[in-house]
């Protein structure tokens, strides 16, 4: 296969659950020319209630009319109930529907010829003001475990993960206190080792609800860019594309709009 044959492939932020933005963001990633797009987290995967489900149904109809497979890799605010049980296929990928499948933390598929890993997850800031099995899952924030099955697999090409690693200067909306700062770094540390452990080029994730594009050198002086994208109804920040190709990668802003 020559460089020529691989299409771009659309990353999202954060969506919240949002079907209507769901729906704009994957019709923009179609009219790109796009057959693959990676999610890194904050869907609304599986969320409890009386219209469950019915998120996932309604995009999963869109992206079979447009040709297009959704990967999500979750969030902290994805039901990890459900993550955590789903069963891996060779491909590397889990399936909720079929064509919203599911990048499980510590595991790597194969996306127009790149390496992607995942490693997604994060500690809920908001904790106090959540309930557990409802809008909170106890096993939200990625493990040691997973980081290592992920660096014992090898390189990647990029990778995605839902928190940013440590490093990368972002302030965000919550005053936090102390210990829930300490605990929400615990996630960006191992992000970081990661990274570093296997020299990452390149990172996507979302959480932090603002689009910044930074650079951590890595030890020996080699730079990883990271991709930090905006939530839901961000026509410019929520979405990129990413050319297969040429290292470094060609990063451009997805425009999210209607017909």
């Amino acid at each position: 296969m020559h460089d020529h044959d691989y299409r771009p492939i659309a990353i999202f932020g954060d969506w919240h659950g949002n079907a209507g933005w769901a729906l704009t963001s994957v019709r923009s990633a179609a009219r790109a020319g796009v057959r693959t797009a990676l999610h890194v987290g904050d869907f609304g995967l599986d969320w409890p209630g009386a219209k469950r489900g019915r998120y996932e149904s309604k995009l999963n109809k869109y992206l079979v009319d447009l040709g297009i497979t959704l990967i999500v890799s979750g969030g902290n605010h994805d039901n990890w109930d459900t993550l955590g049980k789903m069963v891996v296929e060779d491909d590397g990928l889990a399936t909720l529907r079929s064509h919203i499948r599911v990048l499980p933390r510590g595991g790597r598929t194969v996306v127009e010829g790149l390496v992607v890993g995942g490693l997604g997850g994060a500690f809920s800031v908001d904790l106090r003001h959540r309930t557990e099995g409802k809008d909170w899952w106890s096993n939200e924030e990625p493990t040691v475990e997973e980081a290592e099955r992920l660096v014992a697999g090898g390189p990647v090409n990029l990778l995605i993960t839902h928190d940013a690693p440590a490093g990368v200067p972002l302030v965000g909306d919550f005053k936090l206190s102390p210990e829930v700062a300490e605990r929400a770094s615990r996630t960006r540390m191992l992000l970081r080792q990661v990274v570093d452990s296997l020299a990452v080029p390149h990172v996507f994730c979302g959480h932090w609800h603002q689009r910044r594009t930074f650079e951590l050198a890595r030890p020996g002086g080699a730079l990883t860019r990271v991709d930090v994208l905006n939530m839901e109804n961000s026509r410019l920040g929520n979405g990129v594309l990413v050319w297969p190709g040429e290292r470094p990668l060609r990063i451009e802003p997805l425009d999210i709009r209607g017909n």
